[in-house]
């Protein structure tokens, strides 16, 4: 018999603010350096105690500030992305914590330039850029309700170190990456977990990666590399892909745990790190129970991989597991319904907007599956407008409800092309004294460009 405990209670608000961002992530951070520089007094608001998410805790190369020209002959090479996440890792590379974008040797049919940052350094470099913009972060702090007065959110409640407290704001971003906001405000979405799959990558050290690329290279299981100068004398690969299931002793166990790949990539001397390939399908990591059991299964599976390397593949002999993410790598949950939910035709046919905030040319299922010709596609700023709920705008991987095209949206730079478009367009509302549903687009669109936002020729 299930069993409910009734609360009555009071709970102080500590915070008033303009715009609250829920969710550091990939999506949030850039969010909130946006509604900051646009004026708005910001509160970020984040579970772990750094900002970033899936960008430092899983994602390896960041997918995709170009288009994918080396699939196409005619394709021109286009900075597709720019503004405030070309700004991020303009700061990375001046704090040597990033190559810059970097042309992809083999593989460039999937990704034609892939940008990696040193996730240690950017972690940094994200708090600087944070105060700079006058942003006050709340770290190891989640989010426990939503304050609403009828149809319109708020503010938030949350939960710290120092207790259950509220935070007032006149705009508020969803930013969470589940949608948790927007499930407690009421606003409908979809549960989509068992369409694809969760993940943990890992890193190890001492690995000899020209040993290891020359062994796969001997058994044609390279699909991505590329090679550079990352101040060594011997080890130039930078960026590595291959087909560990060609190699007998790991077809059995990766095809039974649904694992993959692995990809990785390698910007220090003898570390191999992103090793992409621990997997598991279908699980809600909106409850608790599952998210639990699903991390521990992929621990497990990490180990078990990095025994069979050193066992099995040429250059791992002396490696050990020297990273593992702070939690599990999450592709797909709650959808929430907004305005307008983008199809995978739309995608792949480049369409293009009149509201649109950013133009975007990546495909996860690539050379599956691209944008036509090796364009681009728009993104409206009704997608990441909540229906039923006033006062809110949503960012990152809780739009798009179709798998096919929720592998293009929810991508990292994607993500982060959607925080500025959420974070300048809640800006905005507060100086207009507005509600999200209420703003101009055009004049936002203004805003965007002036700010280093790509929009392409009008359509």
């Amino acid at each position: 018999m299930k069993r409910e405990i009734e609360e009555h209670r009071k709970t102080p608000v500590r915070y008033d603010c303009d715009v609250v961002v829920c969710g550091g992530g990939t999506a949030g951070f850039t969010a909130a350096l946006a509604a900051a520089r646009n004026g708005a007094d910001t509160i970020l608001v984040e579970r772990f105690g750094h900002v970033g998410g899936t960008l430092v805790n899983g994602a390896g190369p960041l997918h995709s500030f170009f288009n994918l020209y080396k699939a196409y002959a005619d394709a021109a090479k286009t900075q597709v992305v720019q503004g405030i996440p070309q700004e991020i890792v303009t700061r990375m590379m001046e704090a040597s914590g990033s190559p810059g974008h970097l042309e992809q040797d083999k593989g460039g049919n999937y990704d034609s330039a892939i940008t990696l940052i040193d996730w240690e350094i950017f972690k940094d470099v994200a708090f600087t850029m944070l105060e700079e913009a006058g942003v006050r972060i709340l770290l190891h702090t989640v989010i426990a309700d939503v304050i609403k007065d009828g149809g319109r959110l708020e503010g938030i409640i949350i939960e710290g170190k120092s207790g259950r407290e509220a935070i007032l704001a006149r705009t508020v971003i969803d930013s969470t990456g589940d949608g948790d906001v927007a499930a407690l405000a009421g606003a409908g979405f979809v549960k989509k977990h068992d369409t694809t799959s969760v993940g943990m990558p890992f890193g190890m050290t001492n690995v000899d990666m020209p040993r290891l690329v020359e062994f796969c290279r001997e058994r044609g299981l390279v699909n991505q590399l590329i090679e550079g100068d990352k101040g060594s004398v011997t080890d130039h690969v930078i960026r590595l892909g291959f087909e560990l299931k060609k190699v007998p002793e790991f077809t059995e166990f990766m095809e039974q745990t649904g694992m993959w790949g692995p990809l990785g990539f390698s910007l220090h001397e003898g570390e191999f790190t992103y090793i992409n390939s621990a997997a598991l399908p279908s699980v809600d990591t909106t409850d608790t129970e599952a998210y639990s059991k699903a991390e521990i299964a992929l621990r497990h599976q990490i180990m078990k991989l990095a025994a069979m390397l050193k066992q099995y593949i040429p250059g791992f002999e002396h490696a050990y597991v020297s990273w593992t993410p702070a939690s599990i790598g999450v592709r797909l949950t709650r959808i929430v319904e907004c305005e307008y939910d983008l199809s995978l035709e739309e995608i792949v046919s480049g369409k293009r907007f009149g509201d649109e905030v950013y133009l975007y040319g990546f495909h996860d299922c690539a050379p599956r599956i691209t944008i036509q010709g090796g364009g681009y596609y728009g993104v409206p700023y009704r997608a990441l407008l909540p229906k039923h709920v006033e006062g809110l705008l949503v960012a990152g991987r809780c739009i798009t409800s179709t798998w096919e095209a929720h592998m293009s949206t929810r991508n990292t730079v994607s993500c982060m092309a959607q925080g500025q478009a959420a974070g300048t367009a809640a800006a905005m509302c507060v100086k207009e004294n507005i509600l999200p549903r209420g703003l101009n687009a055009e004049k936002l669109r203004k805003t965007l460009r002036s700010q280093g936002v790509f929009l392409g020729d009008a359509s």
